[in-house]
């Protein structure tokens, strides 16, 4: 509906007509303004930030000028009062944008700082940096576009309303705005041409007319005889043609109090040039202000007393100052003068705004109004109390800054003849200001208002002087030229008001009324005044009895844009009567011909919106005059019926009674509508959201599916080959981490790239790519994953219960019902900006967007917060929303498509950030943490280990997040973390320093937990963990571990390392002296973002990273991690080096290769920089990693740790023992120490934000005394494992065989029971007997044993012996049996799992099920199926929580045990800040059951594992490391994550007949055909491999629980062993790992020849046996189990013994410390007596 503003409007300026008194009892007219009123600033506001918005701001105001003087069909009283209103809504409505304006402007300004600083903040490279913020202020350029034109217009109706009030003045009553608005500002030059003629022969007429000669000016000029010369009438018929005032009026600052004082003052000025007027000599020359009162009396008023129009003036200088002045208040805005403004100064498009006549002037005519009025003429005192500032006194000097801004441009652009126009019209304008504001006795009558504008007017004239000196007509009659004379006016040491006294001369005020300066002025008013046609200068008022359709034609004749056209007279213009005549009419009609000619040129860009405002006025005016002749005209024509049949009017006071009764039923119709209409948006959005929820869906499926089935490599096709084996696989750090914060594996990178071209050193000519490193297909075909790691399953399930609720909403509101239209208008009152935009699918119902909640009853939202979410490669705005169920973050629609971690993509799925969503239920810690040394932000760790940081801006909105998600008490939150959020109080609660003092923990694992509560996080760069430097030998050819000289000495920082250095740093310390920095001794830090990136560039995503931080490319090859050490050398030497290391170097070889071949470029000496370069006594970089964690763990840092961790994290961080330990950075790394918040300028406030970025952050301080000394090793019991101590473990067998169900296929040992399952599985026998280890039975032996009870039969029942051979002795011990159906050829050991809960998971059945199996009675518990055949493997997670099981199907299924008891999360033993969690680990969903799912022990399958081609033959599965490892006969190992289901790796041509997996990562296969035993990373890369001989074969293999050594259990085999493989037997085969080939030397030494039967310790790196464990001869082994601490070892056999091997000296140890403590007891003895 193109008229929409029109029948609001008249709606609006309708309730202007009526009276106060005659307002209707339930309707306000102030409540109806309002509501229109806020409608047009929501439509207009969003026209501001649109190209060419300024249009419908203009059509709307040209719609209420067409109501208030034409439209309606009131008269009288009421008529002048709907013509009153145009003035009153233009204010209110121009006020209203200009503050939007100014707002916006501000808001701008920070969004193009956010974006320029993108570099520091989301990691993007300069070049993008610079791409994203002229992007960002693009979207300006039409902001400020749009602003400008909006101050047009403002100063169109201050024009309009000065000459309203000029010309009530002159009549001394009201009049109606009819007549005079919109009129011609320019008269037609011949018109005056002919009065100077008719002048010559009727001199009465010398006295009347605006362009005549005053009579007293002409008697001064007559002789002696009264007569006029020639010469000087010529020059009177001159002065007569000049330029009138009307022509120039609009270049003028002509409304305010001196409009009247300029019009007078260039009729005299103008005529000066010419010799006419000039006052006698004697006579002092003045200026042309009238004085206070006549100023006063010229403005109109409130009822404050104050100018009307004074707010409005007010509010466009805010809105210039937000365009033009930086928050500092400094001037040359728009990055021309140096201000920082908009921040676009640099933009093509702004310039070419600037650079336009009519917005600079529109803008200095606007700031020199505000400067005018603001001046009062009162001298304000000093203020004697310099702590209270004068508002005052601020304004101005704003103000005065703002005029500097303003004039910047003309100060600075280049000095050319083409912008003199330009420079002479704001010059004319300047003076006449300065002309003006002294009197005629030469008195400054503005003082102040003189000395702000006089330094930037004369550096004006001082600046472009050459130019308009050489302008030789701004000479007067006698050749004086004032821009050419050095007088007071001009020079450098005049005062403000000296100088514009100066200029108070014939010679000024003539030049700046010259004729070339009136031909300038002219054309800029004629381009500000639009070309509107002259309307009559009178017009006969309506009479109350006037027909309307009268009236109306009337008023439609009398308004602008349908004047009809001057009629062109058929006769010529009357000739000249005289020369001078003839000689002033040419000149004039050649000024007008060249003012024409050049009017519209030069202004550009919006300086169009005023030059053709009356074209469009009368085009909209036109449809507005036909549909008035087509609809109201029947309205009129019922009016007047209407008026013969009432005696009473019409327009009377029952008419006004029933429109307002119409308004109330209009207003109340369209809230309906509204309501309505909402309806409709919300079922719409439901719509849209299940719409994109399926779409979104089924584009992950596929990508999914296709990037498992290259994984899989299960493509088949033309192409298959080619996609499945591409040139180059690309990989990248996977963010899965284990309860050590390890994140050890690498996947598949389907964007990766080799950054070819990004060394330093790259010549782009030199080479060309050969190739592309993705096939063309799959790079269309396989969009970018940009779902994050961490969220895509629990997306997918949230995303499903999310669509549930939607639908089921859905279908309820069909029914539209009162109570569902408000809950619909609640929820999208908040919603509907939102919904609106094109955001992809949320992962979370109440994520839809703020303020939403799919289900008022069951969820409602707490808290929102717009806050942050900091990520490695960007920073992602948004909405942090809690709800009593979710935690959910919105991203923010305007920065979703900012920046991405990957290339870019044709997918529009894949553009965007996605929502984020997480229960309560999976919230595990939480963290308050710095950002930028901000308390402002906080971590969140789920029970999946995933994590994720959010900066709140301010500690008072982290405090709320943190309060709000306390208070929503998720149930698996620690309660440690609800009592307190400081880090030293997390430490003493969680005794996280005593546990490793007692060795409970690791010392990677404190020290990753004491970076944790430290602040430190993988998710900010520049907090990142920081690990210490642990070895000083890199040069010797083998590492002695046991040497103190090869360790560094950890109790003085890097720094002070080296004495001769230290030296220097000492003396720099001492020798610093500044009043604001701190002493220091050190500049640079030992954790920096540039220190991470520095050790991770070989991994993505730090390779991206790193090339973003360095604007492009690759730092110099030089300079690069190329050897570890020279590094430490570096460390050592240089000044500017003090890094620690990061925690990757412990764990993660990787850091060290380059597997994706990338080019970092050459050095100097033209070596290619690739793989780093290692130390002689590392083999490899898995073998450096593995030495160098083992350096981490040795005894002699753990005695010496405690030292590195007072400097970082203790009491010698800070302090006088900081300055004593040579320990002080740079003031600025430390917190506290600088708050952002308080530096008022944002230029400063970015560089120390860069600064606190890039130099580093030092940790918050955890311990403020001495650090705990740790334990002994020799005191720490339970770490004397029998792997630790092998050669003082002895066996004992335990009395009674035939009572242990013997032998067995399986065992499990807690710390009281012991689970014996035999090899008849799975219909097996189970016993379930309980013990006490390392307690000696006072009989010799270290444990106490009671077997299981049993019941006793000679025979047997009947339906046994069925089944069972004759008993070998008379008497026969019966156990618990289960009862099961096994398939036949599957292996009993492989298929039977013992919980930690003591209960037995079994496979192999006929019907293709796993069962759960009670220990005590050997019943089914549960019964599971999901394999299509039987179960030929199982396997448990170390900690019971997860089940994989193979099958000939060959699939591999993972299942998730929910355990018997399952403890609150508040009350959990484990207290780490990483390693305690629930029972569910690595998962998102609670594992607190609920009635109805109790019965259900087994979950699942939770992921389906495919990828192998036949029979599963083993499979294991820990949860800690998310890894499941499955192996088939052929298709190799395969890694599956655990969180995802995704094959993470492939082992190609590795076949293993069993796989196990340690605790640390390493992979181990046995190879039954080749009798080989190897080991992996879960990288795929080869650790060790050896060979055993064929005469024996592995029974059994157990991994110690530290992951670092492994039990072999070895049996002989008759006759060299069932499978016909020679010794030298060698297979080879395209992409199989070939350990085997290198020499004969090599074989031999990697060969292990052991006896059998026997159990081999091994160490899991080398493979290499330490120690053997030889058994009897036919004591077959035929399962091994370890207890929990790994101080004892069970062994079945297959003769029926059950061997515990431990060291006796232990048991006693025990004992000993138990009665320490003191303890008393007999053993087990009162248990078994029970």
């Amino acid at each position: 509906m193109k008229e929409w503003p029109e029948w609001i409007l008249e709606v609006l300026i309708s309730n202007y007509e009526m009276s106060p008194s005659k307002l209707s009892d339930s309707t306000s007219i102030g409540d109806i303004e309002d509501l229109i009123h806020n409608f047009l600033s929501i439509m207009l506001e969003h026209s501001m930030r649109e190209k060419d918005g300024w249009k419908e701001i203009e059509a709307t105001i040209h719609c209420a000028e067409w109501l208030s003087i034409v439209g309606g069909s009131s008269i009288g009283e009421h008529r002048i009062r709907r013509e009153e209103s145009l003035p009153i809504f233009k204010r209110r409505l121009l006020g209203g944008l200009l503050d939007f304006a100014a707002r916006e402007l501000q808001v701008q300004t920070q969004v193009i700082a956010a974006a320029a600083a993108g570099v520091a903040a989301e990691g993007l490279s300069p070049r993008d940096a610079k791409a994203e913020a002229e992007s960002a202020a693009q979207l300006s350029v039409a902001l400020v576009e749009n602003a400008i034109v909006i101050l047009m217009l403002v100063e169109d109706h201050l024009r309009l309303q000065s000459r309203q009030s000029s010309s009530r003045a002159v009549a001394g009553s009201p009049s109606s705005i009819s007549h005079t608005y919109p009129t011609n500002n320019r008269s037609i030059s011949l018109s005056t041409i002919e009065e100077s003629s008719e002048m010559m022969e009727d001199g009465r007429s010398l006295s009347s007319g605006s362009a005549r000669v005053p009579l007293d000016v002409l008697s001064s000029m007559a002789d002696e005889s009264g007569q006029i010369p020639t010469s000087v009438m010529e020059r009177l018929a001159a002065a007569s043609a000049a330029e009138p005032y009307e022509s120039v009026s609009s270049a003028f600052v002509s409304y305010g109090s001196c409009s009247k004082d300029l019009a007078d003052g260039w009729k005299y000025r103008s005529r000066l040039w010419y010799g006419v007027g000039l006052p006698p000599n004697t006579v002092p020359f003045g200026g042309g202000g009238s004085g206070w009162d006549f100023w006063k009396s010229a403005l109109e008023k409130d009822a404050n007393g104050n100018w009307l129009e004074l707010p409005l003036v007010k509010k466009s200088v805010a809105m210039l100052q937000a365009l033009l002045l930086d928050e500092s208040g400094l001037g040359g805005g728009l990055g021309i003068g140096g201000g920082s403004g908009t921040g676009m100064g640099g933009m093509a498009a702004l310039y070419q705004l600037l650079d336009s006549d009519q917005p600079f002037l529109c803008m200095l005519r606007m700031v020199l109004l505000s400067m005018r009025e603001d001046d009062d003429g009162e001298d304000h005192m000093l203020i004697m109390n310099p702590s209270i500032a004068d508002p005052v006194s601020e304004g101005r000097k704003s103000r005065s800054e703002l005029l500097w801004s303003v004039l910047s441009p003309v100060l600075n652009m280049p000095i050319s003849d083409s912008k003199r126009q330009r420079v002479l019209v704001a010059s004319c304008v300047l003076y006449s200001e300065v002309y003006h504001a002294v009197s005629s006795d030469r008195k400054p009558l503005r003082k102040k208002y003189l000395e702000a504008i006089l330094p930037p007017f004369v550096a004006v004239l001082r600046r472009w002087r050459p130019i308009l000196a050489g302008i030789h007509e701004l000479a007067t009659a006698d050749g004086l030229n004032p821009l050419m004379e050095d007088g007071r006016a001009l020079a450098a040491d005049s005062l403000p008001i000296e100088a514009a006294l100066a200029m108070i001369s014939p010679a000024w005020a003539a030049a700046f009324a010259s004729p070339p300066a009136a031909m300038a002025l002219a054309m800029v008013a004629a381009g500000t005044s639009g070309g509107e046609s002259q309307a009559p200068t009178s017009a006969s008022h309506l009479r109350r009895d006037t027909s309307m359709l009268e009236r109306k034609q009337n008023k439609l004749n009398t308004f602008a844009s349908f004047q009809k056209p001057a009629e062109v007279p058929n006769k010529t213009p009357p000739l000249p009567k005289d020369k001078a005549s003839a000689k002033a009419a040419a000149l004039a009609a050649a000024r007008d011909l060249e003012r024409f000619a050049k009017i519209g040129s030069g202004r550009g860009l919006s300086a169009v919106a005023m030059a053709t405002s009356a074209q469009r006025r009368s085009a909209s005016d036109m449809e507005r005059v036909k549909r008035w002749n087509i609809s109201e005209a029947m309205g009129v024509a019922w009016m007047e019926c209407l008026q013969p049949v009432d005696t009473k009017s019409v327009y009377g006071k029952d008419f006004n009674a029933f429109a307002y009764k119409y308004i109330a039923v209009l207003v109340a119709s369209l809230a309906l509508a509204r309501n309505m209409q909402r309806s409709e948006t919300d079922r719409h959005a439901h719509v849209a959201v299940i719409a994109r929820h399926r779409i979104t869906i089924g584009v992950r499926a596929w990508r999914k599916l296709i990037h498992h089935l290259l994984e899989t490599k299960s493509l088949f096709g033309p192409s298959a080959d080619h996609l499945c084996n591409p040139p180059r696989v690309f990989w990248k750090l996977d963010f899965m981490e284990s309860s050590s914060r390890m994140k050890r594996c690498l996947r598949r990178n389907y964007q990766g790239s080799d950054h070819l071209g990004s060394a330093a050193n790259y010549d782009d000519s030199a080479e060309e790519r050969n190739e592309q490193n993705t096939p063309m297909l799959s790079s269309e075909a396989f969009s970018p994953e940009t779902v994050n790691e961490y969220e895509e399953q629990g997306e997918i399930d949230n995303l499903d219960a999310r669509v549930n609720d939607i639908e089921e909403k859905g279908e309820n509101e069909t029914r539209f019902s009162e109570s569902a239209e408000k809950s619909v208008q609640l929820s999208l009152e908040s919603s509907c900006t939102q919904l609106a935009s094109d955001e992809h699918i949320v992962h979370s119902s109440s994520a839809i967007a703020p303020g939403y909640v799919p289900s008022e009853l069951d969820e409602r939202i707490v808290l929102e917060l717009p806050s942050s979410m900091v990520r490695p490669l960007k920073v992602v705005r948004g909405i942090f929303q809690i709800t009593n169920k979710r935690i959910n973050f919105i991203i923010d629609s305007s920065e979703s498509r900012t920046t991405k971690d990957s290339v870019d993509s044709s997918s529009e799925v894949g553009d965007q950030e996605k929502d984020r969503s997480w229960l309560m239920s999976s919230l595990h810690q939480i963290y308050s943490r710095r950002y930028l040394l901000r308390r402002s932000a906080l971590e969140l760790f789920m029970v999946d280990r995933s994590n994720f940081f959010f900066d709140f801006g301010s500690s008072e909105g982290r405090k709320n997040a943190y309060r709000a998600i306390v208070q929503a008490r998720p149930p698996h939150l620690n309660n440690i973390y609800l009592a307190t959020q400081r880090p030293e109080q997390l430490l003493k609660r969680i005794q996280l320093m005593e546990r490793w003092a007692r060795w409970e923990i690791s010392n990677f694992e404190y020290l990753m937990q004491l970076n944790t509560l430290a602040g430190r996080s993988y998710n900010d760069i520049t907090q990142y963990p920081v690990f210490p430097w642990i070895l000083s030998d890199y040069n010797s050819d083998s590492l002695d571990l046991s040497n103190p000289s090869s360790y560094r000495d950890l109790s003085k920082p890097v720094g002070a390392l080296n004495p001769e250095r230290l030296e220097r740093f000492q003396e720099r310390y001492a020798s610093f002296d500044d009043p604001v920095i701190p002493k220091f001794h050190y500049g640079s830090h030992y954790s920096s973002a540039g220190t991470v990136l520095y050790y991770l560039v070989r991994v993505e995503p730090f390779t991206t990273l790193a090339i973003q931080l360095q604007g492009g490319k690759f730092d110099h090859a030089d300079r690069m991690f190329s050897d570890i050490s020279a590094t430490w050398n570096g460390v050592l030497e240089d000044m500017s080096d003090v890094k620690e290391l990061v925690p990757e170097l412990f764990y993660l070889p990787e850091v060290l290769t380059n597997e994706n071949s990338i080019d970092f470029g050459t050095t100097q000496l033209g070596e290619k920089l690739d793989t780093v370069r290692l130390p002689a006594w590392a083999e490899s970089p898995i073998d450096f990693i593995h030495k160098h964690r083992m350096a981490l763990e040795s005894e002699y840092v753990s005695a010496h740790l405690h030292e590195w961790i007072d400097l970082i994290f203790g009491y010698k961080q800070r302090g006088k023992e900081a300055v004593a330990a040579n320990n002080v950075f740079f003031y600025i790394t430390y917190e506290g120490t600088v708050d952002i918040d308080k530096i008022s300028d944002p230029v400063q406030q970015r560089a120390t934000q860069d600064q606190i970025r890039y130099f580093g952050q030092t940790p918050s301080q955890l311990l403020t005394v001495p650090h705990l000394k740790k334990m002994p090793l020799a005191e720490v019991l339970h770490l004397q494992t029998i792997f630790r101590n092998p050669k003082e473990v002895k066996p004992y067998a335990v009395p009674s065989p035939d009572r242990c169900n013997l032998p067995a296929a399986a065992i499990h040992a807690s710390s009281d029971t012991v689970v014996v399952v035999d090899m008849n599985a799975p219909a097996a026998h189970v016993a379930q007997h309980k013990w006490q280890p390392n307690t000696p039975d006072g009989q010799g032996t270290p444990f106490l044993f009671q077997h299981a009870k049993t019941t006793s039969s000679s025979s047997g029942g009947t339906f046994m012996r069925m089944f069972k051979a004759p008993a070998a002795s008379g008497e026969e011990w019966q156990f618990p049996q289960a009862v099961a159906f096994s398939a036949s050829g599957i292996r009993s050991h492989a298929i039977v799992s013992i919980t930690c809960d003591k209960e037995i998971i079994t496979g192999g059945h006929a019907d293709n099920s796993i069962r759960l199996i009670s220990s005590d009675s050997a019943k089914t518990l549960e019964t599971a199926y999901s394999h299509c055949a039987p179960v030929t493997c199982v396997s448990l997670s170390p900690d019971s929580n997860y089940l994989v099981t193979g099958s000939r199907d060959t699939t591999v299924l993972l299942w998730r045990i929910h355990r018997v008891l399952v403890s609150n999360a508040g009350v959990i033993s484990e207290h780490s800040p990483r390693t305690g969690k629930p029972s569910s680990t690595s998962s998102g969903s609670s594992s607190i059951l609920t009635e109805k799912d109790r019965r259900h022990r087994i979950e699942g399958p939770i992921h389906v594992l495919r990828g192998h081609r036949s029979e599963i033959l083993s499979c294991c599965v820990n949860s800690d490391i998310g890894i499941v490892v499955s192996c088939s006969h052929s298709s190799g190992v395969l890694l599956h994550s655990v969180r995802r289901g995704r094959l993470m790796r492939r082992l190609d041509g590795v076949q293993a007949h069993v796989v196990c997996l340690s605790s640390e990562g390493i992979v181990m296969s046995w190879n039954e055909s080749q009798h080989t035993l190897s080991t992996f990373t879960l990288n795929g890369a080869p650790i060790a491999n050896t060979q055993l001989s064929y005469f024996c074969s592995v029974s059994c293999l157990e991994i110690s629980a530290d992951g670092r050594s492994a039990l072999m259990g070895i049996n002989s085999l008759p006759n060299g062993g069932s499978y016909n493989n020679s010794p030298d037997l060698q297979l080879t085969k395209s992409g199989i790992v070939d350990f085997d080939l290198e020499s004969e030397e090599t074989n031999e030494r990697n060969r292990i020849d052991v006896p059998s039967p026997s159990i081999c310790f091994l160490d899991m790196h080398t493979l290499q046996v330490f120690h053997v464990l030889k058994l009897e001869e036919g004591q077959d082994l035929t399962a091994v189990a370890l207890n929990k601490d790994n101080t004892n070892l069970l062994v079945s056999t297959s003769n029926k013994q059950l061997i515990i091997f431990t060291d006796p000296a232990l048991s006693l140890k025990v004992v000993d410390q138990m009665l320490k403590l003191g303890w008393e007891g007999d053993g087990l003895r009162p248990l078994i007596n029970s």
